[in-house]
């Protein structure tokens, strides 16, 4: 028998009577409700989804309780230990017992988490083990002075560690570190770059084979052969330290640098 509750005021304690029946592990409650008890499907409207964790909020919510999945539209936010994600549409996924297991994000979504903002057309966040994963645009991970961005990240926020796909790009207000990929470790500001790795800073510009960037610092170690060029002098070396903020080189081990006239000091 199909059961169709549409008044506002029933809409509430339904949703919680449907919900609570099967000992569920979140509630949905809504200003307007359109519930089908029979094929265990629900349409709601303003609707508020709650775990004890976290807190699901959006204009409209398609749930089908069979196939274990959701739909939320309109202006959706989650707000839970993982931090909080927006977009303009998620689907939610969830088991027979209604645990939730997962929310994709979609459409300009963007996560806020201890500090960073993972933005990407797409965010998957992996309740269970607090990990989101941004797609597309390119996905872009951002926090103090510095900003990441690759084709995929993953985000991992009880670790507070990041996974960058190839191409992955650093930028920072001094210059720009580009390699293949990358692990970002945000608690200590560190990523180290599989080569070959392109970089361009005011203290120079040029390629490595892999790099170690420790942001808190200000530094790049760059493993080599590195190729450093400074207007249009070019140095040469197995290890290079730039030192971006504040411009400077250092070449550790046997360098080679070719100087060019016109960047020697002139005589007054």
């Amino acid at each position: 028998m199909k059961a169709s509750l549409r008044a506002a005021g029933a809409a509430v304690a339904a949703a919680l009577m449907w919900v609570a029946s099967a000992q569920a592990a979140f509630v949905v409650t809504a200003e307007r409700l359109d519930l089908d008890a029979e094929r265990g499907r629900l349409r709601a409207w303003q609707v508020r989804i709650t775990d004890g964790d976290r807190v699901l909020t959006a204009a409209e919510l398609v749930l089908d309780r069979t196939a274990g999945v959701g739909t939320l539209s309109g202006g959706v936010r989650a707000v839970g230990p993982e931090g909080e994600l927006r977009s303009q549409r998620a689907r939610i996924r969830f088991t027979r017992t209604l645990q939730l297991l997962q929310v994709d994000a979609e459409g300009g979504s963007r996560l806020r988490s201890r500090g960073w903002t993972l933005s990407a057309d797409r965010v998957q966040l992996d309740v269970r083990i607090g990990v989101g994963v941004g797609a597309g645009r390119p996905a872009m991970l951002a926090g103090g002075e510095v900003t990441a961005a690759a084709p995929r990240v993953v985000y991992r926020s009880r670790e507070q560690v990041a996974a960058l796909a190839a191409p992955a790009r650093f930028e920072t207000a001094q210059g720009t570190l580009q390699g293949q990929e990358s692990t970002f470790r945000l608690r200590e500001q560190t990523a180290h770059l599989a080569g070959p790795v392109a970089f361009r800073f005011p203290a120079g510009q040029g390629v490595a084979r892999e790099a170690v960037a420790d942001f808190s610092q200000g530094r790049v170690d760059l493993m080599g052969p590195v190729r450093v060029r400074w207007r249009s002098s070019v140095l040469e070396g197995q290890r290079v330290v730039v030192w971006y903020r504040q411009g400077r080189v250092v070449v550790e081990g046997p360098s080679r640098m070719r100087v060019e006239e016109e960047d020697l000091p002139r005589s007054p």
